[in-house]
């Protein structure tokens, strides 16, 4: 699967009063950071969900295991790659370290929604199209 990185640095707003990430924003990073894949493809969210009649690409679960802490004025690397597609749903992988030290391994599932009318909450799962899928191979 095509990996994709990017290089953050820590600000005091990503931190709690000791000055180490406070486990919130490790998520927001990873939020961003699968948003930022599928516009690296040439997938802007904003442009493909009203083509494709998307409701988006709705978060059910996401997990986090902290290995070492990063600190304010710390410069980290973020690796993302989509590990596995399912049917309705596709895991995201999240990596962070820092000197080549992994800091922190992250995972969102996320469901390809599509707009329904017919649903009482408007939309529904859909299966992953095929060309969407090879973007990423």
């Amino acid at each position: 699967m095509k990996r994709f990185r990017q290089t953050i640095r820590i600000m005091f707003s990503d931190c709690d009063p000791a000055q180490i990430v406070f486990y919130p924003s490790y998520f927001r990073w990873f939020d961003r950071a699968t948003q930022q894949m599928f516009t690296d493809v040439g997938l802007s969210w904003s442009v493909f969900w009203p083509e494709r009649g998307m409701a988006g690409l709705p978060l059910v679960d996401a997990s986090a295991k902290f290995m070492g802490p990063a600190r304010m004025d710390d410069e980290v690397v973020l690796e993302s790659w989509i590990d596995e597609w399912r049917g309705r749903t596709f895991v995201v992988k999240h990596v962070i370290s820092k000197d080549g030290k992994t800091l922190v391994e992250g995972q969102e599932i996320r469901v390809w929604a599509v707009q329904d009318a017919a649903s009482p909450e408007g939309i529904k799962a859909a299966s992953i199209p095929d060309d969407i899928k090879a973007k990423f191979a």
